[in-house]
């Protein structure tokens, strides 16, 4: 019997800070795939509520503290990027992700991610849709396909690095519960 997967690299399922929009037709040269190592990153959503009372006011005073330095140390947020947690599906040859904006098959996107957090390594990435399908249980949602382009290998090599930590976490948690 033969597999249908016909995927060159393994895929990891996370929840990685991303941002994604569609390129136009005139932006579509010398696309060039990098790497930035460092900046801070920022998500912009207020932290998760919490049972205890007393822990949830204490948690959302540091975060206020913390927005409030971040504020000062870089007053017009260079080198700063924004992003929200969203779950998807990533390899060294594309990703699958939810999108709530209706792209089509052949869109070139950019995708700007964040695999680490400290110090931050801020994926720029760019890649062709190759599916679009209605997301179940999510209305006006819709899962994409995504092949990367214009990728070099280093870049590829990072992505690679990820996907082995995350398979190797996967593994430490089955075999050493």
């Amino acid at each position: 019997m033969k597999s249908k997967d016909k995927r060159t690299y393994p895929r990891a399922n996370t929840l990685l800070p991303f941002q994604v929009h569609r390129l136009l037709s005139s932006k579509r040269e010398d696309l060039d795939c990098q790497l930035t190592v460092g900046g801070i990153v920022i998500d912009d959503k207020l932290p998760p509520a919490v049972e205890d009372d007393r822990l949830g006011n204490w948690l959302n005073m540091l975060n206020t503290k913390l927005d409030y330095l971040i504020s000062l140390t870089v007053p017009e947020r260079e080198g700063c990027v924004s992003m929200n947690f969203e779950p998807l599906n990533i390899s060294a040859g594309g990703m699958g992700l939810i999108t709530q904006e209706p792209f089509d098959k052949g869109d070139i996107l950019e995708i700007r991610m964040v695999l680490q957090a400290y110090p931050a390594k801020i994926l720029q990435l760019y890649g062709e849709v190759v599916r679009v399908e209605s997301t179940p249980d999510k209305p006006d949602s819709y899962t994409i396909g995504v092949i990367f382009v214009h990728m070099d290998e280093h870049v590829r090599k990072e992505i690679l690095k990820f996907d082995f930590k995350k398979h190797r976490e996967r593994l430490k948690r089955i075999y050493n519960p």
